[in-house]
């Protein structure tokens, strides 16, 4: 009975920490969005169309030198893969 309220105060916990401490460059974000690409994740296909369009964005915006509009398209492209992850987490949990 105790171990299910400390699986889910540890999972709360990393989850804290992994959103505290995440990418903090457009190019380090970048590399996990694409890293959390390889997983299966189960997207809606609205979430891979604005993820698609996000990942776009925030390239373009890379290249022409504009981290800051870079870094907001990216981190609505890791909102979209959190989502994802956390879907994909309680699915896995039925």
């Amino acid at each position: 009975m105790i171990a299910t309220p400390l699986r889910a105060i540890a999972l709360a916990a990393s989850l804290f920490l992994a959103g505290c401490l995440g990418p903090g460059t457009p190019e380090e974000q970048l590399v996990a969005i694409e890293e959390a690409m390889t997983e299966k994740l189960p997207f809606t296909s609205q979430q891979k169309t604005d993820l698609d369009a996000a990942i776009a964005a925030g390239r373009a915006a890379l290249e022409g030198g504009k981290k800051d509009v870079a870094t907001a398209e990216f981190d609505k492209a890791l909102a979209i893969v959190k989502k994802a992850e956390d879907a994909a987490l309680y699915n896995k949990a039925d």
